[in-house]
């Protein structure tokens, strides 16, 4: 079994084709198909299902997944270990919630690049829930998350302190006001799996309020658009509202500390060794202001 085998059957289970898997690890599609029958002969199994439109894994191929990813990581890891200067250097492959991937990471990753430009950085956004399952399965390096979780696969590092608020139009003065027509508003949310919108239900339920209904939608504009229009109302950080361009359309409500507290957390997997570019970015984002690095970053409204 080679390396170059394991990055292979990799690329075409993340890819879903060998034609795609062909362009990501840069070689002909004939070369992918041989490596991938190569390593079915050698472990006496089927790990795709061939189909016209691509491939899926088998349930061989599910299995074997997981070890190749972590035989990969590991291997990388002992690379950086050797050659790790404490220069940070190489590949970093981020994953954020889209709120700090708006609101607290720009400036942050700025400075980052300029620091250490020999870092290839990569920033993908996706649910709490979803990141979590990213960072487990090694497709990122680090992530950062909404509050802390009951889960041995990773380390968790508290990075910021929010303010979530309930967010509406401005023509809702105070929260008893709002939480009086809940029955006949909306609830606009990221997809399940999203931290604010987990916080959401959980306080709706302990209150005993129950919306009209519940709206998915798939970008932060998006919701904060609608709110702003009266379409319905939200749950996110203050310090994302404030940031907003029409904020004086909407208008943010206190919630009890125990729903509106939360932290911002950075998750790596608990198997891996950071390296000097994960060490140097969980720093950078401890301590932006280097004359003033002490504790974790607070909301700029709280």
């Amino acid at each position: 079994m080679e390396m170059r085998q394991l990055k292979i059957f990799c690329a075409v289970a993340e890819e879903g084709s060998f034609t795609g898997a062909a362009r990501t690890v840069h070689t002909v599609q004939s070369n992918v198909t041989m490596r991938v029958k190569e390593l079915e002969e050698e472990l006496g199994h089927p790990l795709f299902i061939r189909q016209k439109s691509g491939v899926l894994l088998t349930s061989a191929g599910e299995t074997f997944l997981g070890y190749a990813r972590r035989i990969l990581q590991l291997t990388e890891e002992g690379r950086h270990a050797l050659l790790d200067d404490t220069t940070p250097s190489g590949t970093l492959k981020l994953g954020s919630m889209e709120t700090t991937a708006a609101i607290r990471l720009p400036g942050i990753l700025i400075k980052y690049r300029k620091m250490y430009p020999r870092v290839q950085l990569s920033l993908s956004t996706g649910t709490t829930s979803e990141l979590i399952k990213a960072v487990e399965c090694r497709r990122l390096d680090g992530a950062f998350i909404g509050g802390h979780h009951q889960n041995q696969a990773v380390v968790q590092q508290d990075v910021f302190k929010e303010e979530l608020v309930l967010v509406s139009s401005s023509e809702y003065r105070s929260l008893r006001e709002l939480t009086r027509q809940m029955p006949q508003q909306t609830v606009l949310v990221f997809r399940a799996g999203c931290f604010y919108r987990s916080t959401l239900e959980n306080w709706f339920y302990q209150i005993g309020l129950i919306p009209n209904q519940i709206l998915e939608l798939g970008t932060l504009d998006g919701i904060l658009s609608c709110v702003a229009a009266g379409m319905g109302v939200t749950m996110l950080p203050r310090s994302v509202v404030e940031r907003y361009a029409s904020k004086d359309l909407l208008r943010c409500h206190s919630v009890p500390a125990e729903f509106g507290r939360i932290t911002t957390v950075f998750i790596t997997h608990a198997d891996s060794v950071p390296t000097a570019a994960v060490r140097a970015l969980v720093d950078l984002a401890l301590h932006p202001d280097p004359a003033r690095a002490t504790a974790p970053v607070e909301a700029a409204i709280a």
